[in-house]
C-alpha cells in the first residue's frame, strides 16, 4: 500500500510541475475585444498541420476576434515562417532595422468611416506577422512598437488574396 502511495505522490508531483510550467510558458489566452462587458476568455485556436512525421504534428495559434474580424499572430522561427496559412485578407509584417523581426506591436485598424474596427494590444502579437481577416475596403493601420513609436499606413483591400504590408522601425 505504501508503494502505491509513493507512486501516486510522485505522479501528482510531476503533474503539478507540468501545470506550473504550462501556466508560466503558455501565451495569454484572454481576448481584449471591446464588448462593453470586459474581457472574455479566448476559446478559439487555429491549428495548422506540419508536414512529415514531426512532434508535434500541428502548430496551434491563439485566434482572436473583434467586431467580426478574426486575427492571429505567427512567424516565430523557421518552422512557422514555412507554414501555409489561411488566406486572410491582410498580413502585417513587423521589422526593426534591416533584418530583425519584431513582436509585441500594438495595432489599430480604422475603417473608412474613421471608426476603430480593431484594437490589438501588443501582448496578443507574439510574432512578427499579424494576419487579419478584414472585408474588402479602405483602412488606416496604426502600428506602435514597444518604445511607443507609431507608423501609420493607408491600405485598400480588394479581396480574394492576402495583401502583405510591411512596417519597418529604424
Amino acid at each position: 500500500m505504501k508503494a502505491e502511495n509513493k507512486e501516486l505522490s510522485v505522479m501528482l508531483g510531476l503533474g503539478t510541475c507540468l501545470l506550473i510550467i504550462l501556466t508560466l510558458v503558455a501565451p495569454s489566452t484572454s481576448s481584449r475585444a471591446d464588448t462593453g462587458e470586459g474581457s472574455a476568455p479566448l476559446s478559439k485556436f487555429l491549428e495548422i498541420p506540419l508536414e512529415g512525421k514531426s512532434i508535434p504534428d500541428k502548430l496551434r495559434f491563439p485566434l482572436y476576434e473583434q467586431n467580426a474580424v478574426q486575427y492571429f499572430s505567427a512567424g516565430l522561427g523557421k518552422e512557422e515562417r514555412s507554414l501555409a496559412y489561411p488566406p486572410y485578407s491582410l498580413k502585417l509584417i513587423f521589422v526593426k532595422g534591416e533584418r530583425a523581426f519584431l513582436a509585441g506591436v500594438a495595432v489599430e485598424v480604422i475603417n473608412s468611416e474613421q471608426t476603430t474596427l480593431v484594437s490589438i494590444p501588443g501582448e496578443e502579437v507574439q510574432g512578427p506577422w499579424l494576419f487579419l481577416n478584414l472585408p474588402p475596403g479602405k483602412y488606416v493601420i496604426k502600428a506602435t512598437d514597444s518604445s511607443g513609436t507609431t507608423i501609420e499606413k493607408s491600405i485598400s483591400l480588394s479581396g480574394g488574396k492576402t495583401s502583405p504590408v510591411h512596417f519597418r522601425w529604424q
